[in-house]
């Protein structure tokens, strides 16, 4: 057990230092993916406006698995300010800079540890922020106000067999250069119930502010990871439990 903690610590800390803030310039750097083919109508369309067209379609998530079978599932966010389908590989660098395609683009591909897997007690999901453009992780950002917390407080995460509700409960701003900064939100399993909540307190007592939402050893939990665009040397956490899922 102690052998598998260190790979884990490893691959969490490799993974976090990979987040760095992706810089556009004028030429033009590749983002991870237009995926404008993986879209599929849910009903009729009436009329073929640009508007109704976008309300009307969403990600397939077969025809994504058909190009890349590491993708296991989609994240979605209100509004879609998040709508980014999620991969896993066997090692955390693999997606830092490559696309669904595997082929290199700047922005990468947002990732689960390559540690758990998306039925992990916390299933942890890495991804890139950018300071010019609203890309993959960007707008978790926005979660270090609180009023867009209050407006914004659930996501889903849909998969093969099911889709996945989660309520944010703390975000946090880790400094990476602070060595008394615990990165235990990294990993994905806990093997006690008193080592979880112990973690769950240490991270509410840690987070920019109080949501009022309460957590057990039961939960399960998704931690979403990214760059803070305006200290690279820190990192934007978001910690949410599973509150329901439906077929």
């Amino acid at each position: 057990m102690k052998h598998k903690k260190i790979k884990a610590a490893v691959l969490a800390i490799t993974a976090i230092a990979a987040l760095g803030g992706i810089l556009y310039s004028q030429f033009g750097a590749k983002k991870s993916y237009d995926y404008a083919d993986y879209y599929v109508e849910t009903k009729p369309t009436k009329n073929n406006t640009s508007d109704k067209e976008a309300s009307e379609k969403e990600l397939s998530l077969s025809l994504l698995k058909q190009t890349n079978k590491d993708i296991v599932g989609i994240l979605v966010f209100a509004d879609r300010v998040i709508y980014e389908p999620i991969v896993q590989a066997p090692d955390n660098d693999f997606y830092v800079r490559r696309n669904i395609e595997k082929q290199y683009a700047n922005a990468g591909i947002p990732f689960i540890s390559a540690d758990g897997n998306i039925d992990s007690q916390n299933v942890v999901i890495y991804g890139h922020s950018s300071k010019w453009s609203n890309i993959i992780f960007t707008p978790l950002m926005s979660y270090i106000d609180e009023n867009y917390y209050l407006k914004h407080p659930t996501f889903e995460f849909i998969t093969e067999n099911e889709t996945r509700t989660y309520k944010i409960f703390d975000v946090m701003n880790i400094d990476l250069n602070n060595l008394d900064d615990s990165l235990e939100f990294t990993q994905s399993n806990w093997d006690t119930s008193n080592e979880f909540n112990a973690f769950i307190s240490d991270s509410i007592n840690r987070g920019l502010y109080k949501t009022k939402e309460s957590t057990t050893s039961n939960d399960k939990l998704m931690t979403l990871v990214t760059c803070d665009t305006r200290d690279n040397n820190k990192r934007i956490v978001v910690l949410a439990k599973q509150i329901d899922t439906k077929p």
